[in-house]
């Protein structure tokens, strides 16, 4: 028998996932004809009362951005208010991964010398974040950015600095803080009643991370010594023995080294991806995996915890899908550009 707490959560849970745009309405957004009309078909969604605010000179692709991603983080922190017990405990941690987002966003900046600024990141009031971020933007570069998380949970960068200078690519340090973040997580998945659905997403979601590090640094011809470093230590059906076998094979031998875990496919996209030379960003073929299985788990898991995740995940994907279709708007993209752009199951559904 699921406790009371959780039934509460997931029943809630089933309410707010009604508020998630359809596959019908996402692709009426695709096919408006302006950025305008994108904002005015959103006056209907949770979005409205945000957009309702704007003057109209004053739609424009970023501020919408900063609508969809405060709606976000407000759906993540009023789900974590409404738990109790190691469910809280958990969703308090999930939520790490806005914190974790807006430093990456800032070293990337500081990496490619480019400004940055706080509407560039998403909007977390103080209570949700233990750094500076202010001090951050204002950092000259990534070393600099850096020294300032030393006395944080992040101050393990700065050992990461070295292979950072060594690899040329933020992947490194990104891939370090995912790896304090799915540590903290994945410490307290397993304590979560009736929480197997809890745990297949997350660990899901730290396998498929694992993946995408150590395929882009192998495209990059990066040392294996230095892949198999920067991998996340924590793992679900993807082991750290096959991941360091990974780290140390060709390319072209991924396929055969994933065969019988439940990513095997996933190698063989990657390897074509790489010889067709296609623009895609690899990162989106792993998402589209995460919330493809997100969404298969509101079916399965609409009882457990799970079910929690997974409308969390599909938040997330919701903002990430706006946020290109209204950039693709503003830049004057046509309709299958920014459909190969958008993450497949809102608008395959």
């Amino acid at each position: 028998m699921k406790p009371a707490a959780i039934m509460y959560l997931v029943t809630r849970t089933h309410g707010l996932k009604t508020h998630l745009i359809s596959p019908r309405d996402m692709q009426l957004l695709v096919k408006a004809k302006s950025l305008r009309e994108v904002s005015d078909n959103l006056l209907k969604a949770e979005y409205g009362t945000e957009i309702s605010k704007l003057p109209t000179r004053e739609v424009d692709a970023l501020t919408l951005e900063e609508i969809f991603l405060k709606i976000l983080v407000d759906r993540f922190f009023f789900i974590t208010r409404e738990a109790q017990g190691k469910l809280q405990d958990l969703l308090t941690r999930y939520c790490g991964r806005f914190e974790v987002e807006n430093i990456k966003r800032v070293i990337r900046a500081k990496h490619g010398g480019e400004t940055i600024e706080e509407r560039n990141l998403l909007p977390l009031s103080r209570e949700y974040t233990i750094v500076n971020l202010p001090a951050l933007i204002k950092a000259k570069d990534v070393e600099d950015a850096i020294s300032l998380l030393r006395e944080t949970p992040y101050r393990p960068l700065v050992e990461r600095l070295e292979t950072y200078r060594r690899a040329g690519t933020t992947m490194v340090l990104e891939a370090a803080l995912d790896d304090i973040y799915f540590d903290k997580v994945w410490e307290i998945t397993g304590k979560i009643s009736n929480g197997n659905g809890v745990k297949d997403l997350v660990g899901e979601e730290i396998d498929l991370r694992n993946l995408l590090i150590a395929l882009s640094l192998k495209i990059r011809d990066l040392p294996p010594t230095l892949i198999a470093e920067a991998l996340i230590s924590s793992s679900y059906k993807l082991t750290v023995g096959r991941l360091r076998t990974l780290a140390q094979a060709r390319l072209e031998d991924a396929p055969d080294i994933l065969r019988g875990t439940p990513y095997s496919g996933l190698g063989s996209e990657v390897v074509n991806l790489v010889k067709e030379r296609s623009a895609s960003p690899l990162e989106r073929l792993f998402l589209n995996r995460l919330y493809e299985d997100a969404s298969a788990s509101l079916k399965t898991r609409f009882l457990d915890a799970g079910y929690v995740v997974a409308y969390l995940l599909l938040s997330e994907c919701e903002a990430k899908n706006l946020v290109t279709i209204t950039t693709g708007k503003q830049l004057g993209l046509g309709e299958e550009e920014i459909l190969q752009g958008l993450l497949g199951f809102q608008i395959r559904a």
